[in-house]
Order: C-alpha cells, then structure tokens, then sequence
C-alpha cells in the first residue's frame, strides 16, 4: 500500500565510479555499485514519558521525517532496501528504511500516525511474549493487525529479548544453541501464526550478537539486524546490518543529517571478529580493509565514545587498510569504535561502526 516516493532534492554524487568486486569477511565475492546503497535508521519509544535514552519526542519524531523529506529520501519497505541492494541495479534517489524495535505502544499511538499522514512504511521488530502477556507499555495483535493491512512489516526480535550470548550456568555451547533456536524459532512461529509473516528477518536484543549466534541465524535463513551505527551496501555482513539509532542523546537533527547522507565503504576485511570481552582486556585493535575509492584517506580518524582515538590508513596496492585502537580498557556493556573519512567529490563522509560487549568479572551484563 506504501507507494510513497519523496521528491528528490540532493543528487548522488558518485555516478562516474565503475562497479567494483570486494571479498566479504566471509570469503564471498560481490559486485559493489558505488552508488548503490542505503541507510536504516532505528527507534523504540515515541514519547516523552519513556526513559529518555530509547525514546524521541512525538515532535522530534516528526522533525525527522521532515529531515527525511527535505534531503531528498525515498523511503522503503525494508524488504524492499534490501532486495534492491541484492539486485545490483541501483536506487533511482537516495533510500533510507525506518525501523523501530520492540512493539512499545507509543509505536501505534503517536508514530504510526505521523508515518501514515505521510504514507511511509517502517518496521517493527517484535518480542512475542511480551505481546502475549502484555507486558508494561506494549501493543497488542490487534494494533499490530491494523499497521500490518496499512502497510507496515513485522519482523522477530526473539521471543523474551533476552540476552542471546548470555549462557546459563554450566550451559554447554551446544545448548546454548539449542536454546537459543528455539527462542528464535518460538518467536517466528508465533508471528506467522498470528500474523501470516513470510519475510525471515532478525534484530538481535540489546544489538548484542558475535560469530556464533550469526552462523545460528544464517543457519536459519535469517537476514540479521544490529545496533551500530552506519549505511549499509552489498558489501556489509547482512548478519549484522547496521542502523542509525534516532532516539535519545542521538535525536539531535543536525547530527542525524550528517548520518543519513554517510556514504559505506566497500568493505573487504574487517577484524577483529565480534566476541564477548572481559573487562580486564585491552581495547581491541581495528583493522579494516576497504577498497581506496573516492575516499581522503589521509583524514580518516576513529572515534570511541565520541572522543579520537589513534588512527592510521595507508594504501595496500589496490586496498586502503584502516587501524584504529583505544587506549585503555573498554566501558562495560556495549559500546563501539565509529571510523569516518570524507569523500573526495562531494561533502559526505563514509562511515563504518564496529561494536563491542564487554562484561564485569562476575559475568555481569548490561541491559
């Protein structure tokens, strides 16, 4: 029902770039359109009496998708971002995708109005179980029924959103697969019973996840969803997509503008891979390995909780090799290195976030 298409007002700068073969972190290769790309921005509460680091104003809410619609985005069903980065063909206007997670009432109340006044599509990651037992301030199937007819798509946020890589005592890894497939699965089930859903797509809780629980979630034909910040081409991981996080202290609209127009790297290598990590441990070193194209190298610079941390990039022969670490130990919970690089041809910044969870001595996790 969403056909919606915003008028064009910014152009796409990178038209004379051929396309280009990259390696994934898994081995694949893929063919990269350099104008082929898209961003997906994430919210939970529309309010301003939830806790202020999930949730955006109903009028900041709205303040965005003006922001959205005067830099000239299309937005898109997410499913249809990305089978339009699988298909290689190109986005006619800039695409961006909304998405909200968890099915907060505000969601129906206070987004779903705005977002249908506009006739733009989002979607919704969804807990099951605090559906079922309506837990605090949560939809119900029949608010969900009423977006779903008027376009919106439901997708699986697990059943209890609870932390996946958390093992309980003297869980072995295989159980802990086990477990956590049937949470996964139990969510699923419950959302085409209710729902009839055909689409298979994941955002991991608390954007919390690491190589096995993506090799679990590809193993189940799932495309993933997580937490760090960035755009998103063929290139990234598509079991761990990234999104823009919109609400709390990143609701300010100058710094959102900024993001939305990011550009992604091509990206060839990225390490180290994602793990848990102890609070006792040094901050990890980023290596990432992107193709050279169009960017200011010599400007490339790392953040971490906003501050720069040590940075280097030099030319590979035909790669751009990219190294960054903090120094000191990483903050407890979750928490990520952002690495930004202008572009040569316009004022854009291309923009890769990698994420970390780190937990206290006495297996202690952050909610």
């Amino acid at each position: 029902m969403f056909t919606a298409v915003l008028p064009l007002v910014l152009t796409i700068f990178f038209t004379i770039f051929s396309q280009s073969v990259v390696a994934t972190t898994e081995g694949t290769i893929k063919t990269v359109n350099p104008n082929h790309h898209a961003v997906i921005v994430q919210y939970h509460h529309v309010s301003e009496a939830t806790p202020p680091s999930t949730s955006i104003s109903p009028e900041g809410f709205a303040e965005h998708l003006q922001l959205i619609d005067d830099l000239g985005f299309q937005v898109l069903p997410l499913i249809d971002v990305i089978e339009g980065l699988h298909s290689g063909i190109g986005f006619k206007q800039k695409t961006l995708a909304i998405t909200f997670d968890d099915s907060y009432d505000s969601i129906y109340t206070t987004a779903f109005p705005l977002l249908k006044a506009r006739n733009l599509p989002f979607t919704i990651f969804v807990n099951p179980l605090a559906i079922d037992e309506q837990h605090g301030s949560t939809m119900t199937w029949e608010n969900l029924i009423e977006m779903q007819t008027q376009g919106a798509t439901i997708a699986n946020h697990s059943q209890e959103h609870l932390h996946l890589l958390k093992k309980i005592d003297n869980e072995t890894q295989l159980d802990w697969k086990q477990r956590i497939q049937g949470d996964i699965l139990t969510a699923q089930n419950r959302l085409v019973e209710k729902l009839g859903i055909k689409n298979r797509y994941f955002a991991y809780p608390y954007g919390e996840f690491d190589e096995a629980l993506k090799q679990l979630l590809s193993e189940l034909n799932f495309i993933s969803f997580s937490q760090q910040s960035g755009p998103i081409n063929i290139s990234n991981d598509f079991q761990s997509l990234p999104r823009f996080p919109a609400s709390g202290i990143y609701a300010n609209p100058a710094t959102l503008k900024v993001k939305l127009n990011s550009l992604p790297f091509q990206i060839i290598n990225v390490e180290p891979k994602p793990i848990i990590r102890s609070e006792l441990e040094s901050a990890p070193q980023l290596i990432l390995t992107v193709k050279p194209n169009n960017i200011h190298y010599q400007q490339a610079q790392c953040f971490y909780q906003g501050e720069a941390i040590d940075t280097t990039a030099q030319l590979v022969e035909d790669t751009l090799v990219i190294q960054a670490q903090f120094n000191g130990p990483l903050a407890l919970g979750r928490s990520r290195y952002n690495c930004t690089a202008p572009s040569k041809t316009s004022r854009e910044y291309y923009w890769y976030s990698i994420p970390f969870i780190t937990i206290g001595e006495n297996n202690t996790w952050v909610d």
